[in-house]
C-alpha cells in the first residue's frame, strides 16, 4: 500500500501540507471560545477550522462567529454525523479531530503532520489529553487521576504515556490522513459513543498505523469537576462502551466487561453472606478492605506524581466514581435495548 508522504522541509507556508481541523460541538459557550484561541497560536500556518454545531441552544455560535471559522450547523446529530460533515466539506489531505473543550498545544499540528511525514504508514497520530489551565482545581485534579493506570487501566482514552508506541485507538481526538479516513469509511454515524474507536479499528483493519506520541499534546477544559458528573461521565461511557459493542462486534473485547465482573461478583457475594451468612462474610469484607487499601495506595501515589497534596482527597471519590460509574452503566448498556 502506497502512503502519502508529506515532505517537511521547512516551516513556511508553501511547504506545509494543508490541514483542516474539525471542531465538533454542542452548548460549549463556556469552552469554544479558548479552544478556538489556541488555534489561531498554533505554530502552524496552513490550516483552515471546520465548526460543526450539533443544535446549540446558548451562545457557541455566536461566539464562532467572532472567529475565522466555517460553521456548519446540524440539529441533534452524533459525533460520527457532525465530523463527517466536517471531513466532506474540507479539501484537505489531513484532518486533525477535536472537540469543542480542547486546547491543543502550540506545537500540537506542527508536531503531528512531522510524524505523518517522517513514519511509514501512518493513518492517524494522537497524544495525552492533559488537564488544562482553564478548567477549575476539581476538573484537573480529576481528569489527573483518571489518567492513572489504577483508573483507566492504561486506556488511550486517557492514559499518558511518556514514549512514542503503537496504539490500537486515538481516544477520540487525532490528526489523520485522509486517505486512510476514506478508505475505512469515515465515523459511524448511529454510534453515539465510542465512533472514535470504531472508526480506528477500521483504518487499522485496512491496514494503516495508529501512533501515539507524547509530543502531540491536547490540553481538556473538562467539564467534569464533582464526583456526582465523574460518575455519571463513567456511566455513560461504560453504557456507550456496551451499546456500541452490541452494534459493533469488533468493539467487544472480554478486558471491558472486567469491572462489570467483579461489580456482580461483589453484589452476588453481598447477598449470599447475608441470606448465609458464615465466611461468605469475611470474604465480601477482606474484598473490601483489600479494594480501599488499593484506592488509598493509589491516591497517595497520584498526589506524590502530580505533587499535589489535595489530589490524595479528590483520589479516592475520583477511583470509585470511575470504577463503579462505568461498571454499572455497561450493565445496563448490555441490558438496555439497542437504539
Amino acid at each position: 500500500m502506497e502512503q502519502k508522504i508529506f515532505r517537511m522541509l521547512g516551516d513556511s507556508l508553501s511547504n506545509q501540507p494543508r490541514v483542516s481541523i474539525i471542531i465538533s460541538a454542542k452548548n460549549e459557550e463556556k469552552r469554544i471560545g479558548p479552544t478556538l484561541k489556541s488555534i489561531e497560536n498554533l505554530d502552524y500556518s496552513n490550516y483552515e477550522v471546520i465548526l460543526v454545531d450539533g443544535g446549540s441552544t446558548d451562545r457557541t455560535i455566536e461566539i464562532a462567529e467572532e472567529e475565522n471559522v466555517q460553521i456548519l450547523r446540524q440539529k441533534d446529530s452524533t459525533p460520527g454525523e457532525g465530523r463527517n460533515t466536517g471531513i466532506r466539506n474540507s479539501q484537505s489531505s489531513i484532518i486533525a479531530v477535536l472537540d469543542g473543550d480542547c486546547i491543543p498545544r502550540k506545537d500540537w499540528l506542527k508536531n503531528g503532520v512531522r510524524l505523518i511525514d517522517r513514519e511509514k504508514n501512518v493513518g492517524g497520530i494522537g497524544g495525552p489529553r492533559v488537564a488544562s489551565c482553564y478548567g477549575n482545581s476539581k476538573s484537573r485534579r480529576y481528569l489527573d487521576v483518571i489518567s492513572t493506570r489504577f483508573a483507566s487501566f492504561g486506556s488511550p482514552v486517557f492514559a499518558r504515556p511518556e514514549f512514542q508506541k503503537e496504539v490500537t485507538n486515538l481516544g477520540g481526538v487525532g490528526i489523520y490522513v485522509r486517505e486512510a479516513l476514506e478508505r475505512s469509511g469515515l465515523y459511524s454515524e448511529d454510534l453515539r459513543f465510542c465512533e472514535d474507536v470504531d472508526l480506528d479499528f477500521r483504518i487499522r483493519d485496512a491496514g494503516y498505523r495508529l501512533l501515539y506520541s507524547p509530543n502531540v499534546v491536547v490540553e481538556h477544559n473538562w467539564k467534569v469537576d464533582s464526583f456526582r458528573k465523574l460518575f455519571r461521565h463513567m456511566f455513560a461511557y461504560g453504557q456507550g462502551r456496551a451499546n456500541a459493542s452490541k452494534k459493533c462486534h469488533s468493539l467487544f473485547s472480554f478486558f471491558h466487561i472486567i469491572p462489570s465482573s467483579i461489580f456482580l461478583f461483589g453484589a452476588m457475594l453481598l447477598l449470599s453472606s447475608i441470606i448465609f451468612g458464615g465466611i461468605l462474610g469475611y470474604v465480601l469484607v477482606s474484598l473490601i478492605g483489600g479494594y480501599l487499601l488499593l484506592t488509598l495506595l493509589a491516591s497517595l501515589a497520584v498526589a506524590r506524581e502530580f505533587r499535589d497534596k489535595k489530589t490524595s482527597f479528590v483520589a479516592p471519590l475520583g477511583y470509585f466514581a470511575t470504577h463503579f460509574g462505568y461498571a454499572i452503566g455497561f450493565l445496563f448498556g448490555l441490558i438496555a435495548k439497542v437504539k
